[in-house]
């Protein structure tokens, strides 16, 4: 009965997704929009916990910042904002809404939290931080799995640490939970540290020629 319950909860949760997650276009969909970003996308929750960190100077990470929050940053000197969400949803929108009035960049390099990373936005998010302006924020939803991922390859990427020093991007001071579905990402950053055991290979050129997130 329990699971019954739980299902039809999740079935109720999956149809008010698809009836509010959209365009924000008409005041219609500008109230569904919100209740989307309030309810369903936890941005209710957010208004008090920002999930924030250092992630090298000039580069900030957080959970996903609304309105108010994108001000603060602005006002803590931040031009660019790299949002590891997609970019096809309600709360995309306004953020992006957001950025646009405060003069801040947005760039948006889509990842999930408990699958394998796809080279094409791996690669992506290597060429954002090949010419990232900072100050700059990256964030994800929650600011605990995607942000921490790329942190790590910030360390590795730009600053040339060692993978082991690299992974704690990934940790509980964060909320990442390595022993859940999310643990995906620890075994991305795991496969690249044993690659470089046997020999060095810089992490652009790992996922271009010798990763396989389908093995993964």
């Amino acid at each position: 009965m329990a699971l019954s319950f739980f299902g039809k909860l999740r079935g109720a949760w999956e149809v008010a997704r698809g009836r509010y997650d959209q365009e924000i276009d008409s005041e219609m969909g500008l109230w569904q929009g919100r209740f989307f970003a309030a309810i369903n996308d936890h941005g209710l929750l957010r208004r008090r916990w920002r999930n924030e960190g250092i992630i090298a100077p000039g580069v900030y990470r957080s959970n996903h910042p609304n309105a108010a929050t994108l001000a603060d940053w602005k006002a803590r000197g931040i031009v660019e904002v790299i949002s590891l969400r997609p970019a096809q949803s309600a709360v995309h929108l306004f953020e992006a809404e957001a950025c646009e009035a405060l003069g801040l960049r947005l760039r948006n390099v889509a990842f999930q939290a408990r699958a394998a990373p796809r080279r094409r936005p791996l690669l992506h998010l290597l060429d954002i931080f090949d010419d990232l302006e900072k100050p700059a924020l990256i964030h994800c939803k929650s600011g605990a799995d995607r942000t921490g991922l790329a942190a790590a390859m910030w360390a590795i990427h730009v600053e040339g640490r060692p993978v082991a020093e690299a992974k704690r991007a990934l940790g509980l001071r964060h909320l990442h939970v390595r022993w859940s579905k999310t643990g995906v990402l620890d075994r991305f950053l795991e496969a690249y540290e044993r690659r470089v055991q046997d020999g060095p290979i810089g992490l652009r050129e790992w996922i271009s020629t010798e990763y396989d997130p389908d093995a993964l």
